[in-house]
């Protein structure tokens, strides 16, 4: 079974030549982050996207899903447990701050 992090290689350099957009910047299901890395890397990060010809923020993104993902596998099971229900409490609390937003009163002013 290849990598994640190999798939991943495998597919930006096949989208090179295609010219297509690789990652979805803007839907609902999408949270950008800011974080801080070593210079170093985030030339080699530079170097990577100009490489395979895509935008910095979705390598970055690409390369940070596969790291979370990886680490998440690692985590011990009663500690996941317990991470799932806090992710589970912060999904409950976004889609009330959504559903806050989105309500309409016809009467308002």
């Amino acid at each position: 079974m290849k990598a994640k992090i190999q798939l991943l290689i495998e597919k930006l350099s096949a989208a090179r030549d295609e010219g297509e957009p690789h990652c979805d910047i803007s839907s609902s299901q999408i949270q950008s982050v800011t974080t801080p890395i070593p210079t170093t890397l985030y030339h080699g990060l530079e170097a990577i996207a100009s490489e395979y010809n895509c935008d910095i923020s979705c390598q970055a993104g690409d390369l940070l899903s596969i790291a979370l993902e990886e680490a998440v596998e690692q985590i011990p099971v009663k500690q996941k447990d317990h991470m799932h229900e806090l992710q589970h409490d912060h999904e409950a609390q976004e889609a009330q701050l959504h559903e806050d937003h989105c309500q309409f009163d016809a009467g308002g002013s």
